[in-house]
């Protein structure tokens, strides 16, 4: 089975939970000093997640003397998981870009990561994502309505 179908996979299992809804608090399971608060969007965190339970570890690089986010170092919140701002920007290393709005819709296949810059999820098909929304993991059409999204995959 392709990394691609994994975290499709994985991701689908997850409809519905709300460990990694907005209204809720919630420790990373691969981090233990990263703990997402009541009140933060966590559909980075969801992304992460799901591609580590899929197999693949993309790394944590929001620190000082990684990709650099004062934001976060100031807030005290470093070694979090790749944000969607990073996924739009293309500095996820182990991610692969593989196209911009409609182009790179064309091009998509399930289990790929979608990422407007401010939310990101997980290419379900049929015109449809996963993501972590405000009170539980949602499957519907989000990453497909607007113009401004990238598509990445998961390098093997």
């Amino acid at each position: 089975m392709s990394t691609q179908q994994r975290i499709y996979l994985t991701a689908k299992e997850n409809i519905g939970e709300t460990a990694w809804a907005k209204k809720n608090k919630r420790q990373a399971r691969r981090k233990e000093n990263v703990c997402f608060n009541q009140g933060e969007w966590k559909c980075n965190l969801f992304v992460y997640e799901v591609i580590y339970a899929a197999g693949k570890d993309i790394g944590t690089p929001n620190k000082l003397n990684g990709w650099g986010h004062p934001i976060l170092a100031m807030q005290n919140k470093l070694d979090r998981p790749p944000c969607a701002k990073d996924w739009f920007n293309e500095e996820v290393s182990a991610a692969k870009y593989i196209g911009e709005g409609d182009n790179g819709r064309k091009k998509c296949e399930q289990g790929d990561i979608i990422t407007d810059g401010t939310h990101m999820g997980i290419v379900a098909g049929n015109k449809k994502t996963i993501s972590a929304g405000e009170y539980e993991v949602v499957h519907n059409d989000w990453g497909f309505r607007g113009e401004n999204v990238k598509i990445f995959r998961i390098k093997e």
